[in-house]
């Protein structure tokens, strides 16, 4: 046999390459782990001794598969996406991942680069060796990080329930002051800072969504549940484009309040929606009409006292819309006839008609108050 034929093929000299490198794995391990742990500051929380364990198993797979000339087995690519795992649960990022794992790669083409010069070998078998290297990074790459990616989501699902849950608590109430202290310690939020509840129907915004909702709903910093088919939530500072929905606001309030917050939200909320008015809706903004809708029977009656003597049809309807926007208006007669755009005097005659027919003094304020809660309360029920 000459001496040309006892030369190994390719594939042997690749192999005894690698097989040069995995003897050299613990000085190799050492490097990784001491130059990931000086330039990653998460991997420098971690203890070397567990890093320099996990980094001595990825080594013996992937170096293993390269001197094998393969793939990466369905065992390599568990045991990685057990490793994008563990890594999510320490609480290391993929970036950080990412830069020590191309600390990793960049030590063993090191090593493959000495070896293949030290023992003479032909740098085509690194060029060899290096594409292969790529090929089995990639997989390793798509595998930890779909380890990483599965756990990062279970993560924020597990935050978003107990989030959802601590929400529901404040809101109905169901926390002791010192739970609901050191609850909201936990979350970052400061029991002493005052905070607003708030309530929207759920179904409209699964069937038309608006940017009121999205913008009020990321204002909440993820703290809304749902309650009863609603989404309901607190937020510090209640900043949101009007929206096709209507959404009930409580007033401002301490943590531990928020449940009144989120009661009166939701009569608000019912309120709105009974006169047609969108967006967000507060106290301030509906006025009286939130008592008008919780007294039904009131509403009736006085409706009784003070509208029906007018009658019915189109001239009951002018003498009423008249009142109302006299009284809108600060019972000033020539801002009425402005806004209706008729002649004061036409205004003065249907005051006179109207104060005929119900015997009510709209010079009286008590009076006023309560033709005016009958007004409101007919218009809420159309």
């Amino acid at each position: 046999m000459t001496a040309r034929s006892a030369v190994p093929p390719r594939q042997t000299i690749s192999g005894l390459v690698v097989a040069g490198v995995l003897s050299r794995t613990e000085a190799l391990t050492e490097r990784i782990v001491t130059r990931s742990q000086a330039t990653v500051p998460a991997y420098a929380a971690i203890s070397a001794g567990m890093l320099t364990q996990s980094v001595s198993t990825l080594l013996d797979r992937i170096l293993g598969a390269l001197r094998d000339g393969r793939s990466l087995s369905a065992e390599d690519v568990r045991a990685l996406r057990d490793f994008g795992e563990v890594r999510a649960r320490q609480g290391i990022s993929l970036a950080a991942i990412q830069v020590g794992w191309w600390i990793a790669v960049r030590e063993i083409f090191a090593e493959l680069t000495y070896v293949v010069h030290t023992d003479g070998v032909p740098d085509s078998v690194l060029t060899e060796l290096t594409r292969g290297l790529l090929d089995i990074v990639d997989q390793a790459t798509v595998a930890y990080t779909v380890g990483h990616r599965d756990v990062e989501i279970e993560l924020v699902r597990h935050d978003q329930e107990v989030r959802s849950e601590f929400t529901r608590a404040v809101l109905l109430g169901g926390l002791s002051p010192g739970e609901l202290t050191v609850r909201a310690q936990q979350f970052g939020l400061d029991p002493n800072r005052s905070y607003r509840a708030f309530r929207m129907r759920g179904s409209e915004i699964v069937v038309n969504p608006r940017r009121a909702a999205s913008e009020l709903i990321r204002a909440a910093q993820g703290y809304t549940t749902g309650i009863d088919g609603d989404i309901a939530g607190f937020v510090e500072e209640f900043k949101v484009l009007d929206g096709s929905e209507s959404v009930g606001v409580g007033p401002l309030t301490g943590l531990s309040e928020l449940d009144r917050s989120f009661r009166l939200a939701g009569r608000i909320l019912a309120t709105a929606q009974l006169y047609g008015i969108t967006g967000p809706v507060d106290l301030d903004r509906l006025g009286l009409r939130i008592a008008i809708a919780a007294d039904p029977d009131l509403g009736i009656e006085l409706g009784r006292r003070y509208l029906d003597p007018v009658g019915v049809g189109e001239q009951a309807r002018i003498f009423i819309e008249t009142v109302e926007v006299y009284l809108d208006a600060g019972r000033r007669v020539d801002l009425t006839a402005a806004r209706l755009i008729v002649h004061p005097n036409t205004i003065r005659y249907r005051l006179t008609r109207f104060e005929e027919l119900t015997g009510a003094d709209l010079r009286a304020a008590h009076t006023v108050l309560l033709v005016w809660w009958a007004i409101q309360y007919r218009r809420a029920r159309g």
